[in-house]
């Protein structure tokens, strides 16, 4: 849930799961958003009662797009959310740097995504100024606002989703060249790792890699395949019940148990 809070005199933005930590892919989002009214309304209503929405700008990159009715539909089922949501994290590689410094505590929240969006929030409801504690919590954090974000700043979106399909590309061309000459080499340059509660963002990372490097006659890189990789990583880290694509979800299902 994400709400204001009152400390030392100034009023601060807290993000925190309540409950069960929900991720949804896009054609997740899009389903619930066009789809079975009764079923979209019991979902929201569980949400809100006994759960908290993980959500990435990254989310927020396809369903922003050209698509008509698709985003609006989605807008109107986000902003139905009220404010139980958490800006989370995108970007695996960052969250395992916090893991590895101790400074990740709870849910993966992006403090980036988080700054960003208040000011963008702020700036539309206050435009002449004036205290955003005393707008409703409910009415500022909506959720729907993440879409008109991110088409606001498609071109940084872009040029960050190129980044991260980059490095995960030649991270992978490396290790595959590497394993190609010799299959002992996976172990000595990314070794596995045991399951750690206060590192899962690492190990998910790890295994999810060197699942890719194995595959790698049976898996080529595609465009986008650096935020899908990011989506898994963090969903099968942080998630309580998540929702992957079919190939996603098979890679994740093969990740070790500990």
């Amino acid at each position: 849930m994400i709400r204001f809070t009152r400390e030392n005199s100034r009023w601060e933005i807290v993000a925190e799961t309540r409950g069960y930590s929900v991720y949804l892919d896009n054609d997740s989002l899009i389903e619930f958003a066009k789809k079975c009214p009764a079923r979209r309304q019991r979902f929201v209503s569980a949400l809100r009662n006994r759960g908290t929405l993980l959500f990435s700008w990254a989310n927020a990159v396809e369903i922003a797009g050209p698509q008509g009715g698709s985003a609006d539909a989605v807008r109107a089922f986000l902003d139905s959310i009220g404010p139980h949501w958490v800006p989370f994290e995108s970007n695996a590689w960052e969250v395992a740097r916090r893991e590895d410094t101790g400074r990740a505590t709870g849910v993966a929240v992006s403090e980036h995504f988080m700054k960003a969006y208040f000011e963008e929030r702020a700036a539309e409801l206050l435009p002449e100024g004036g205290a955003v504690s005393d707008l409703p919590s409910g009415s500022f954090f909506r959720l729907g606002a993440v879409l008109d974000w991110v088409q606001d700043n498609r071109e940084k979106v872009r040029t960050y989703r190129d980044q991260i399909d980059d490095a995960l590309r030649g991270r992978l061309e490396r290790l595959r060249a590497e394993y190609d000459r010799d299959i002992a080499s996976l172990d000595r340059l990314l070794p596995p790792c045991q399951f750690d509660a206060t590192r899962p963002g690492t190990f998910v990372l790890v295994h999810l890699q060197r699942l890719l490097v194995q595959e790698a006659k049976a898996y080529s890189f595609a465009p986008h395949d650096g935020l899908d990789f990011c989506h898994a990583v963090m969903a099968a880290a942080y998630g309580s019940v998540i929702t992957l694509d079919k190939d996603w979800k098979r890679r994740v299902e093969r990740l070790p148990c500990a």
